[in-house]
């Protein structure tokens, strides 16, 4: 019988960095017809077609995000025909579809009021504020036929907009932080999460996956990506020869102490430098921000993979969740009855997605996904309190957490940037500047 007021209701953003993917790359069925709730996919433009913009009225992008705004009016508006509650729609995106998740809770009036929770999946839209001058200017360098045939390695993605249309509201009014900072973030239910080893099939592949490295490939690899991100940040020149002083910050708190000589060990703690960076530590900003906007923000991680073997062909046993992993419990994948896999999901793993996919619709439905019929404590994440959900066969609480690598990274990182920019200025004070030394950041690796 459905409920008198209508089903809940899932708005569902796909990933893909907002070049590829597609609504219907996973089927919603088992979730839909085990836990009785309606899921709505969305489709979107992508790549040049959703993304291009001049910086100016001509073509101010993100138009993507308002193919999704117009899909969750139209959801809003008649989703009560198919049997939906119009009151109970939660917006559910993963990686690149969980940064438009956070870019809905802060577009003001372009989905103000279209939905009433948030689920954020491996991803936000905290990033480096790189202004895309530096792209445009990039792209009229370079020959129309190089750039038609290179159209796929082009970065595509959403952009500050405020003041480049004299027709409609900005969809992103301001950078990420200055939004949190002004209070402009839509303060609904929020689950939020991400897997133990994100991008580790990205970062280590092919003949890498069972090698380890050593500490001069280490400390390359630590160069090439922070420099590489710097670049990109700004020009070398701006900071003054000083990119040294962020590298090594870095390297001060992602060298091993006591030093090791295990490569495997220094390949893991690789792996953890990119996962605390890209996704652990600005999803704990994000979820420590909602923390204070609301009282019903869930945080957890992913430390369990399928069981079945097919699931995990090609993959070391060292790697961890990569990241899709949990795609799999979330959507209910092992009991997909297709013909290549019907009758190969282990039991324990339907059990698994049973599990997981009750507390998400839980969520959906009442904004809190603990209650029958599982009996599974996940309290709320707070300020004062920051632990998670641990996902695994146990499904417990933990503060088992490298917070001193989450606060180098929200906190000490973007002191230590505008450092190196600033202090060949003669008019810069640094006063605020901390020295790593006394904040004593050490990363033990452990057993």
């Amino acid at each position: 019988i459905p409920p008198a007021q209508g089903y809940a209701v899932i708005a569902w953003l796909h990933s893909g960095d907002f070049s590829y993917g597609s609504a219907t790359d996973l089927d919603p069925f088992q979730l839909v017809f085990k836990q009785k709730v309606i899921v709505v996919t969305i489709a979107y433009r992508l790549n040049i077609f959703g993304f291009l913009t001049t910086q100016d009225g001509e073509s101010p992008g993100n138009y993507g995000l308002m193919d999704q705004s117009a899909a969750l009016y139209w959801i809003k508006s008649n989703i009560k025909l198919f049997g939906g509650n119009e009151n109970e729609i939660t917006l559910m995106g993963h990686a690149s579809g969980a940064v438009s998740v956070a870019l809905h809770m802060s577009s003001g009036e372009w989905s103000n009021g279209y939905f009433n929770k948030a689920i954020m999946m491996s991803g936000t839209h905290i990033a480096d504020e790189r202004p895309t001058s530096k792209l445009m200017e990039c792209l009229r360098r370079i020959d129309a036929k190089i750039l038609a045939e290179n159209l796929p390695q082009i970065e595509w993605g959403p952009v500050v907009d405020e003041g480049l249309s004299n027709t409609s509201f900005a969809f992103i009014p301001d950078f990420p932080k200055n939004l949190m900072a002004k209070g402009l973030i839509k303060p609904v239910p929020l689950l939020i999460g991400f897997t133990n080893m994100e991008d580790v099939l990205d970062l280590i592949m092919g003949d890498m996956m069972d090698t380890s490295i050593t500490t001069e490939v280490y400390d390359t690899m630590l160069s090439n990506i922070i420099s590489g991100e710097l670049s990109q940040f700004d020009s070398n020149e701006t900071f003054c020869g000083n990119v040294h002083i962020v590298l090594d910050a870095v390297k001060y708190v992602y060298t091993p102490y006591p030093p090791v000589k295990d490569g495997s060990k220094l390949r893991n703690l690789f792996v953890n430098f990119h996962t605390d960076r890209k996704f652990i530590a600005p999803i704990f900003k994000f979820a420590s921000y909602m923390s204070n906007m609301n009282n019903n923000t869930f945080v957890y991680r992913f430390d369990i993979k399928p069981v079945t073997q097919m699931a995990n062909k090609d993959i070391a046993d060292w790697v961890g969740v990569p990241h899709n992993f949990d795609l799999i419990f979330v959507w209910g994948i092992p009991y997909w009855t297709n013909r290549d896999m019907i009758n190969q999901w282990e039991s324990a793993d339907k059990r698994i997605a049973d599990v997981v996919m009750t507390l998400w619709a839980n969520f959906v439905k009442f904004s809190d996904p603990t209650g029958p019929p599982v009996y599974i404590k996940w309290d709320r994440f707070t300020p004062d309190e920051q632990k998670i959900l641990v996902i695994d066969r146990a499904f417990n609480m933990s503060d088992d957490m490298n917070y001193q690598a989450v606060s180098f990274w929200n906190d000490y990182y973007p002191k230590v940037v505008t450092h190196a920019i600033n202090c060949c200025n003669g008019t810069y004070d640094a006063g605020d500047f901390i020295t790593l030394d006394s904040r004593c950041f050490v990363i033990s690796l452990g057993d």
